[in-house]
């Protein structure tokens, strides 16, 4: 009897009582290895089983802040610290490298694994990827839940650009470090106004 295939991926399904399963079996492996969810920026242990405290990465496709796509090379042999439990990840603010950490960074990154290991070995590895990015508008109606305690920035330096309603983005509007009196006087009016044009650069009002 001849195999018959899944709908979407097209994986093979041999009959029952075929025999040389071998190959629609490796076949199936080879093309869940090559799906980008499933093999792109995967970690994995250098040798099978781990002999060293060496990982690799695949090669990949992630999306970057500005929603564009870049790709990783992938890495065959990176050195992971004995004796530890370390996170992997493409750093945003190092060209997008490889790095160990002991935690994830709050600068822009792209995580990768969890990787646990021993004097010698890798004991453990905990995939971290986020698969099924979608980059564009967000749905109408959509609402974005906040953390409580270390809370969000929308841009990390004064001089990182931002923008509302359409209009271009600028850098943070310099407002002086003027203090307003009781009375109003040039100095308020000029506080004020600073106000104004920084509402206005920035699209918060017409």
């Amino acid at each position: 009897m001849s195999n018959t295939y899944t709908p979407n991926t097209k994986l093979a399904m041999p009959a029952l009582g075929d025999t040389g399963w071998s190959v629609p079996v490796n076949g199936n492996a080879a093309a869940l290895d090559g799906l980008a969810p499933v093999g792109g920026l995967a970690v994995t242990v250098r040798e099978v089983p781990s002999a060293s405290l060496y990982v690799a990465v695949a090669p990949g496709t992630f999306v970057l802040p500005g929603g564009l796509t870049a790709q990783f090379a992938g890495s065959i042999s990176f050195a992971v610290a004995a004796s530890s439990t370390v996170v992997l990840y493409l750093d945003g603010t190092n060209a997008w490298s490889l790095t160990e950490a002991a935690s994830y960074p709050t600068t822009p990154h792209v995580p990768l694994a969890t990787v646990v290991s021993g004097t010698s070995t890798i004991s453990s590895i905990v995939d971290n990827r986020w698969c099924f990015v979608t980059c564009g508008a967000w749905v109408d109606g959509t609402n974005i839940t906040l953390g409580t305690s270390a809370g969000t920035q929308l841009g990390t330096t004064a001089t990182q650009k931002l923008g509302f309603f359409g209009k271009t983005p600028v850098v943070q509007p310099t407002m002086g470090t003027a203090t307003a009196g009781s009375s109003y006087t040039s100095n308020e009016q000029a506080m004020l106004q600073a106000v104004y044009n920084a509402v206005r650069t920035l699209g918060l009002g017409s």
